[in-house]
């Protein structure tokens, strides 16, 4: 009995010892008692388009080939050929941005809030918080808005659905009043990566980002949309190239965790031959007829050297000059076959093109490390302010003239990718002279502003989507099957994303709520709100 109590008595002593100090000994000396805003605003910045594990899913094996820019890669099966071969592609979005995007910007908003000095970042990071949810709720449709992220600050880990007209709202509300907030003489925002602080900047990015979703509702509420387009026009939107919102990566391959390279070039240098991506048919023609310069800085055909193929396409030979073809949409690079090309290079030497290489591969400019990614462009705003000036919105007039100022902004923001040549002045007039005779009608004019929209998009894929989804240009004919391969859902389009399974599990009372508004099944073919049929 006594050995017992001496033994408690010693473990009291010990487990006292411990306590008195666990604070100090629980410290972690390497760690940081808190982040830098600015440190915080980089990390989002750059995880948006730097996680290779994120675009490599929700963008090159979805949304891209479902409008059709890219094909080829096993991938590509999911949204070329609309296979659910794995449902968790469609939830790489929503389980990567809630708690690592949305959970970031929410505490640097949080953390700002209250000091005047930070009213610019606060305002920035209000305005990337709309952009991050504007992605989710465009692809998914009602998702958690208003009580989302406020686990740890007001205990709510089971949050409802707000309906997409709901988020609309506060978007516009939100960006408004982000905006407006913005003060001149204040510090900038610090740590930005996209635009260096400056806060003109951000007020321009805003009011850009206003007016593409402002007209995303003109379909389902026509008079909201006149009301956001024309209030995003009158608080001043992009003018020139220098205010597109960019993200310059670096040159870094994937690790775990790496985000400063771009996420979607190291999916295409993952492997030899671009990991079988290839530029889709429906994009290639279309940018032949139209003469679009563009083409060859998108795409890029390529030949190993004496046999052997580098993953990195610099080393490799470069024969886009005497060879663009599309894959056809929805099939694999090893499943059409084509015979063998042979071409005739300049120094007169003759090379044989197997048909494993003859489609267009994601040029070398893109598939760059280094390349940016564009996450709203001049080029759009321009596109958007020829669709205002032929709605006759915002006191905007000549449309053709807006449309030229965005094929001319597009071809010239090709000089941001590593090593692509600029594109001269004569063959953006020779793409412009395709559209010289401007259509007359609305729907005409829709036709051709949105067609350039979609080709502006390439490797904006969720965009592309969206913006397809919207106006229904291009006129995309779906996929129906090629050889091995049929369509999972007969030959429709799917209208759409899959909400995560794990959302029926754990917050199965507000997910079922969400489910019942698109008809008591979480269907892929259904449309969002504003989608409207």
């Amino acid at each position: 009995m006594k050995k017992i109590i001496y033994s408690l008595a010693a473990l009291a002593m010990l487990m006292q010892g411990c306590t008195e100090h666990f604070e100090e000994l629980n410290k972690n000396p390497a760690g940081f008692p808190t982040i830098s805003p600015g440190v915080q605003l980089t990390k989002v910045q750059a995880d948006l388009s730097g996680q290779r594990e994120d675009v490599w899913r929700y963008d090159l094996a979805i949304s891209s080939p479902l409008v059709q820019h890219l094909s080829g890669s096993w991938w590509t099966q999911h949204g070329g050929q609309y296979r659910i071969l794995d449902k968790g592609q469609w939830y790489t979005l929503w389980e990567t941005t809630y708690p690592r995007d949305l959970k970031n910007i929410q505490d640097l908003v949080d953390r700002t809030a209250n000091d005047p000095n930070l009213v610019n970042i606060n305002s920035a990071a209000r305005i990337m918080r709309v952009y991050i949810f504007s992605r989710l709720t465009d692809l998914y449709g009602d998702i958690p808005y208003s009580e989302a992220i406020k686990g740890y600050t007001e205990k709510i880990f089971l949050p409802k659905y707000d309906t997409q007209e709901e988020i609309y709202n506060s978007f516009f509300s939100e960006l408004d009043a982000a905006v407006k907030a913005m003060d001149v003489t204040k510090p900038t925002v610090e740590g930005d990566a996209f635009y260096d602080g400056n806060v003109d900047k951000w007020i321009k990015f805003g009011n850009s980002l206003r007016l593409r979703l402002g007209f995303r509702l003109t379909k389902i509420k026509p008079d909201v949309a006149k009301q956001q387009v024309e209030a995003a026009i009158a608080g001043g939107v992009m003018t020139d190239n220098s205010f597109s919102c960019i993200m310059r990566h670096e040159a870094v391959n994937y690790t775990f965790g790496e985000n400063r390279g771009n996420g979607r070039s190291q999916v295409f240098q993952a492997d030899v031959s671009s990991s079988g991506f290839r530029l889709a048919n429906t994009l290639v023609d279309y940018m032949k007829l139209t003469k679009d310069p563009r083409l060859s800085i998108y795409g890029g055909t390529y030949l190993p050297v004496n046999g052997s193929e580098a993953i990195d396409n610099n080393n490799n030979l470069d024969i886009t000059p005497y060879l663009q073809e599309g894959l056809a949409y929805g099939a694999m690079s090893w499943n059409v076959w084509m015979p063998d090309q042979t071409i005739v290079l300049a120094s007169g030497q003759s090379v044989v093109v197997p048909t494993a290489y003859r489609r267009m591969q994601p040029s070398k400019y893109v598939a760059a490390f280094n390349a940016p990614f564009f996450h709203l462009t001049y080029a759009e705003v321009e596109l958007l302010l020829a669709e205002a000036a032929a709605r006759g919105w915002g006191g905007q007039t000549l449309p053709q003239d807006h449309f030229n100022k965005g094929i001319q902004a597009g071809c010239e923001m090709m000089a941001s990718y590593p090593g692509a040549p600029a594109i001269s002045q004569a063959a953006i007039d020779t793409l412009k002279a395709t559209y010289k005779v401007f259509p007359a009608t609305l729907e005409g004019r829709m036709k051709v502003i949105h067609e350039q929209m979609w080709v502006n998009f390439f490797l904006n894929g969720s965009e592309a989507y969206s913006n397809y989804r919207r106006t229904g240009y291009p006129a995309l004919v779906p996929f129906k099957s090629v050889d091995w391969y049929t369509s999972g859902t007969n030959g429709v389009i799917p209208r759409r994303f899959f909400y995560p399974e794990s959302e029926a599990v754990q917050n199965p009372t507000n997910y079922k709520s969400a489910v019942s508004r698109i008809g008591g099944a979480d269907d892929w073919l259904k449309r969002v709100w504003w989608d409207k049929e």
